[in-house]
């Protein structure tokens, strides 16, 4: 493995190369699915993009999509109150789309690649 370390690594403690490996924004790496909006979420996106690069457990999953819907409700409450309107419905979908799709993108290794999240 190109990255594999021995210590805790936070996602903001990659360097850009790295992030460029496995972080993509919002939408599966290579899915055939992109989502709009994807740039207003792209830091919440990569850190559920991190997330679920390091893998685990399906407890490590849901984690991992509850983090990606919590950062997306705190992206938005950054906005005036009618981009808040347009913008709060899709912290939901995206976290369905995650919960429903999201599983093949996942890490299910023995181990986690990274003890990180």
């Amino acid at each position: 493995m190109k990255w594999q370390i021995q210590t805790k690594v936070k996602y903001e403690d990659l360097t850009n190369e790295q992030k460029q490996d496995f972080c993509n924004g919002c939408g599966g790496k290579g899915g055939l699915v992109k989502p709009p909006h994807k740039i207003f979420f792209k830091v919440s996106c990569n850190h559920h993009d991190y997330s679920y690069w390091v893998g685990g457990s399906e407890t490590d999953r849901k984690k991992a999509d509850q983090g990606l819907y919590s950062a997306m409700i705190s992206d938005c409450k950054k906005l005036s109150w009618v981009k808040w309107l347009m913008y709060r419905p899709w912290c939901w979908i995206y976290y369905l789309g995650v919960r429903v799709v999201g599983g093949s993108f996942f890490w299910y290794g023995e181990a986690k690649r990274w003890p990180a999240i």
